[in-house]
């Protein structure tokens, strides 16, 4: 998941503290659920993929790599 994130940040040029803000969350949460300690709701998982123009969310989050 993380290298997901990453490589769409570095896409989209999203900063590290400008997703979090766009998400709702601090930077340190952000951080543990790209590490996958902490789960993502489903409004984060929503709004991030306004953020990326995500189209399908399951396969995103569920489908593999």
């Amino acid at each position: 998941m993380q290298n997901k994130i990453n490589k769409l940040m570095e896409d989209y040029y999203v900063t590290f503290g400008e997703l979090a803000m766009r998400l709702g969350i601090s930077k340190q949460t952000l951080t543990r659920k790209l590490k996958g300690t902490t789960d993502w709701t489903y409004a984060e998982m929503i709004l991030l993929a306004q953020v990326f123009n995500i189209e399908d969310i399951e396969e995103f989050f569920f489908g593999g790599n």
